[in-house]
């Protein structure tokens, strides 16, 4: 059955281009009774939450602005934002985030824009089109766990299974709630995150190495060639700095 919010007539040949009916044949059960972990629905651990800042009291508070695309889709990790006053942030700049809260972009979800919200962006703003979950007790469930097991096949599937909409691919804060997770040990999950930082660590010195020895190599053909006349090369540094978007040109509701 298929639930509209208002009446239209369309053509029996235009459905298919229009609606995917969701697909509800994704049985993990084999997969999750021989896991060996615990199994629990992701609201049960971490409910979402809506809370939004006050329009009226905020509109000369200065905060940081998270929208979807400020998300890096291959770490994980939030790499830039705008900072806003409430008059002049966009209109889906409402969601209160604190630190340990699970953001879950509802638009276009397989996509694996998801994060765990850092220390620094604590009590700032992200867009309203985040499912926000909050983990309601640290000592059993690691919030930067959840965030990374979302990104995993598993995760992705389940999110694949829920989506209604072709055109534009969506989920509800409902359906983000209904995932299931594995969990195990607390222990377990800790390591399991701190490996990852480490593993993303370990790339930047890596990379910020590699580009050093071909600024190296940029630098002896400059000063070869022309000598004192030539120009002091200065390598790029890498890294998990979040950049701030000072001129940003995302419309209202434009989140991607």
């Amino acid at each position: 059955m298929i639930i509209v919010k208002k009446k239209f007539v369309l053509k029996k040949s235009q459905l298919g281009k229009k609606f995917r009916v969701e697909n509800n044949n994704l049985d993990i059960s084999a997969l999750v009774s021989n896991s060996g972990y615990t199994v629990k629905r992701l609201g049960d651990v971490a409910p979402a939450h809506k809370n939004k800042r006050n329009v009226k009291e905020t509109t000369e508070t200065s905060f940081k602005y998270v929208a979807i695309g400020d998300i890096d889709i291959h770490l994980g990790r939030i790499k830039s934002y705008t900072r806003c006053t409430g008059n002049t942030a966009p209109n889906n700049a409402k969601r209160i985030m604190k630190y340990g809260d699970i953001l879950v972009s509802t638009r276009r979800p397989t996509r694996g824009a998801v994060v765990t919200v850092p220390q620094d962006f604590d009590n700032e703003i992200c867009t309203v089109f985040f499912t926000s979950l909050t983990v309601t007790n640290w000592e059993e469930t690691d919030p930067f766990y959840i965030s990374l097991f979302l990104r995993t096949s598993l995760g992705r599937l389940q999110f694949q299974s829920m989506i209604t909409e072709t055109a534009y691919p969506v989920i509800s804060d409902e359906d983000v709630e209904n995932i299931t997770i594995l969990f195990p040990p607390i222990e377990k999950q800790r390591e399991l995150v701190a490996q990852y930082n480490n593993s993303v660590d370990g790339f930047f010195l890596k990379l910020n190495e590699a580009y050093s020895s071909i600024t190296l190599s940029r630098q002896n053909i400059e000063t070869t060639l022309l000598g004192d006349a030539g120009e002091t090369i200065t390598p790029v540094k890498f890294g998990l700095d979040v950049e701030e978007i000072v001129d940003d040109n995302k419309e209202n509701g434009n989140e991607e």
